[in-house]
């Protein structure tokens, strides 16, 4: 089950196995498994390379490893080599790691599991995450695959990860960050994906055909936005693009909002810093 590696861009394909092999070097015999996942993983990918996503579990942690205040202080601690061995490898090879660290005895539970070498960090994305992983949209590159670990999804659950997705959003658009090109075209594409799983219940999807779904399902109004969007998503956004997509990135975010309501009663200023799916 999952995607062939062969159908990898090569870099991916490099730079994965090269991370594999050094976390192998790092965790030993606490490396339980491994596996790219996201945007990479589906035939429509961008032109330019994106972030991978990875999905990394460990067995077991060690005293202090899990508050990075204190593996930080100590260029020794596993943590530490793990994150200097990414940053060395992604300036080598050019590319960016978004590698998620977690332990084997949370996978399989019903609560939003936090990140391995960050306690306080939890997993908002969990439910989505699973649910591209039992689809099978995963490059499996280590141990057991992730059906073996995890359950699948319940809709309360991705409807909580929709949420704070768009909480995310949100927050960018508070910020002022309509003006980054980056920023638009992601919170566009991803406003797109909420709508897609909204209608269909399934969130497994790329941005690229979540954007061509909300082409045929959303007003006419934002096709232009979400055409800028995916030009911008290849690197061939024009300068009238990004004043597009600067301009319709808060009412895009805003119209998606109004399809799906807040779980919670929003505070006066409210600004999320839930971390993104992809």
């Amino acid at each position: 089950m999952g995607v062939p590696i062969e159908e990898l861009p090569s870099a991916a394909v490099e730079a994965s196995l090269r991370l594999r092999d050094e976390l192998l070097n790092i965790l030993g015999e606490d490396f339980v498994a491994m596996w790219l996942h996201g945007g990479t993983t589906f035939v429509d990918h961008p032109a330019r390379p994106g972030d991978l996503d990875i999905c990394v579990v460990a067995r077991s942690v060690r005293d202090g490893e899990r508050t990075p205040r204190r593996w930080r202080a100590d260029p020794a601690s596993r943590p530490s080599r793990i994150r200097a061995a990414q940053e060395r490898l992604a300036g080598e090879l050019g590319v960016q790691f978004d590698t998620t660290y977690l332990l084997a005895e949370d996978m399989g539970g019903r609560r939003l599991p936090s990140a391995a070498f960050a306690r306080s960090r939890h997993e908002t994305s969990w439910a989505v995450y699973r649910a591209h992983w039992l689809a099978g949209q995963y490059v499996h590159l280590f141990g057991p695959g992730p059906e073996v670990l995890v359950r699948p999804p319940t809709a309360a659950e991705l409807r909580f990860a929709l949420d704070r997705e768009l909480e995310h959003l949100e927050a960018h658009v508070a910020a002022g960050d309509a003006g980054d090109p980056y920023e638009a075209t992601y919170a566009i594409w991803n406003g797109c994906r909420i709508l897609r799983t909204l209608a269909t219940g399934s969130p497994v999807s790329s941005k690229r055909s979540a954007g061509a779904w909300a082409l045929e399902h959303v007003p006419w109004q934002w096709h232009a936005t979400i055409r800028a969007a995916g030009r911008s998503y290849d690197g061939e956004a024009t300068t009238a693009d990004v004043e597009c997509l600067r301009d319709a990135m808060g009412p895009f975010v805003a119209m998606v909002r109004a399809q799906l309501p807040p779980l919670r009663r929003r505070r006066a200023g409210h600004r999320s810093t839930s971390p993104r799916w992809s």
